[in-house]
């Protein structure tokens, strides 16, 4: 048994065409402006978050620096005397 399909296509008149044509450019315009705003936005925000990244880092930076020119010890490092009361070996592990 064969199945035979018959397409029939009737290409669209010139009203129909204008109007796709017309939605077409309207979508293609509507999506444009949308990604330059999406894009604008993301830019803005690394620019934001990049900033305060680097006022963050400069912060800490001077702050350790002024403790190391007082002499104290930056965070939470500890300098302190210990005694070595017993030493063992340390096996490495078979690569």
């Amino acid at each position: 048994m064969t199945y035979r399909y018959r397409i029939s296509y009737r290409k669209p008149g010139p009203v129909a065409q204008a109007i796709s044509f017309i939605t077409g450019i309207v979508a293609l315009a509507i999506a444009a402006f949308l990604g330059i705003f999406i894009l604008a936005a993301l830019v803005g925000l690394i620019v934001i978050g990049s900033a305060a990244f680097a006022v963050r880092f400069w912060w800490i930076k001077r702050k350790i620096q002024q403790a190391v020119r007082e002499g104290q010890s930056p965070g939470d490092v500890l300098h302190a005397d210990y005694i070595v009361i017993e030493e063992r070996e340390t096996k490495s592990p078979d690569v």
